[in-house]
C-alpha cells in the first residue's frame, strides 16, 4: 500500500509539474516543509500534526489587478486508477481541501514563506490561495469531469482563502489550448492576452503574458494570442471550452470583439467540436450580427483530426 502511494505521489507530481511549466508557471518552489503552528491540525491517527508539505508554491503578479502579487500553494493529488464513486469523491475532495486549508494558514505566517516572498519582492498588496490539482490515470476516461459531481457539496465556511480545481477534464483543456498556440505559433512560444476583468487600470499594465493566471485557468474562455515576425500582435485567438451553438458561437464573437479593442484584424474562435460541413452556416449567419465590424473571424476546432483540413482552407 505504501509502495502504490508512493509511485503514485511521484506519478502525480511528474504530471502537474509539467502541466503547470506548460502554462507559464514556472520557475516554482518545491517541496517546502512548513511548521505547524495549529493544535487543531491533526494527523490521521489523531495526533497533533507538526509540518505540513507544501508541493509547490508559485508567486506571480496579478494582469487583472494593480500592485497585487498571487501567492498560490499547489496540493497535487493522484489517482492510479480512476476517480473514486461519487459519495467517496466528496468525501475525498473535502479531505484534500480541508488539507490545502490548513497548509495556507500555517504557511502565511511560516519564515519559509517570507523568505520566498522577500525574494520575489512582492507587491503591495498580495493574496494567498490554493490551486488542488486532483488527477487520475485511467486511460478509458482520461478526460473526466469531477466538478459536477461535486456541485452540491456541503463545504466548511471558516475559511476564506480561495481554492481552485484542476481535474483531468481541465487539465486536458488546458493541453489542448497550449498544443494549439504552439501549433499555430511560427516560433513556436505561446503567449496569452489578459482582458480588461478585473480592478487594472494602469496604462503600463501589460495585457499579454506568458502565464495562465488562476481567473483564466478555472475559466470556459482563454484568449491567445499569435504575434508575426516583427513581435507585433497578428491573431487574438479565442478558446471556449463548449460545444458550438449559434447563440454561444455568437456571444464569442462579442466577446472576442470586446476583447481586441482594436488590438487586431483576425479573430479565431476555437471550439472544441466545430465542424464547418455541420455548422459553417450558422457561423455566417451569427456574423451577420456584427455586419459593421472590419475583423475577420474564423471558427475552428481546436480538437485535432482531418476537418482541420477545411479550416486551414477558410483563412
Amino acid at each position: 500500500m505504501g509502495e502504490t502511494s508512493k509511485k503514485s505521489g511521484e506519478i502525480g507530481e511528474k504530471l502537474a509539474s509539467k502541466l503547470l511549466e506548460m502554462i507559464g508557471w514556472k520557475p516554482s518552489i518545491h517541496n517546502v516543509s512548513i511548521d505547524c503552528n495549529n493544535p487543531s491540525h491533526l494527523q490521521k491517527n489523531g495526533n497533533q500534526r507538526k509540518t505540513h508539505g507544501e508541493d509547490q508554491i508559485f508567486l506571480y503578479h496579478n494582469p487583472f489587478h494593480d500592485d497585487h502579487t498571487e501567492i498560490v500553494h499547489v496540493s497535487i493529488k493522484n489517482n492510479l486508477k480512476k476517480y473514486p464513486q461519487k459519495e467517496t469523491l466528496k468525501k475525498t475532495f473535502k479531505s484534500h481541501l480541508k488539507e490545502l486549508h490548513e497548509t495556507i494558514e500555517c504557511a502565511k505566517h511560516s519564515p519559509e514563506l517570507r523568505e520566498i516572498t522577500s525574494a520575489f519582492r512582492v507587491k503591495k498588496h498580495n493574496h494567498q490561495a490554493g490551486l488542488l490539482i486532483w488527477l487520475h490515470n485511467d486511460e478509458k476516461n482520461i478526460e473526466h469531469n469531477i466538478k459536477p459531481s461535486l456541485s452540491n457539496i456541503q463545504l466548511e465556511q471558516s475559511n476564506n482563502v480561495p481554492v481552485y480545481l484542476i481535474d483531468n477534464a481541465r487539465a486536458s483543456f488546458l493541453l489542448k489550448v497550449v498544443d494549439d498556440l504552439k501549433l499555430r505559433s511560427p516560433d513556436k512560444k505561446i503567449e496569452f492576452f489578459y482582458p480588461q476583468l478585473g480592478t487594472s487600470v494602469g496604462v503600463n499594465e501589460g495585457r499579454t503574458g506568458k502565464v495562465i493566471p488562476l481567473e483564466l485557468i478555472v475559466a470556459d474562455i482563454i484568449p491567445g494570442i499569435i504575434r508575426n515576425s516583427d513581435g507585433g500582435v497578428h491573431e487574438l485567438v479565442i478558446y471556449a471550452n463548449q460545444s458550438f451553438s449559434l447563440d454561444a458561437y455568437k456571444k464569442l464573437i462579442a466577446y472576442s470583439l470586446q476583447f481586441a479593442t482594436g488590438l487586431v484584424s483576425i479573430i479565431k474562435i476555437a471550439m472544441p467540436d466545430y465542424n464547418p460541413a455541420h455548422h459553417g452556416n450558422d457561423a455566417t449567419q451569427a456574423r451577420l450580427a456584427f455586419n459593421s465590424r472590419t475583423e475577420t473571424i474564423t471558427p475552428f476546432s481546436f480538437e485535432r483530426s482531418i476537418l482541420n483540413f477545411l479550416d486551414r482552407e477558410t483563412e
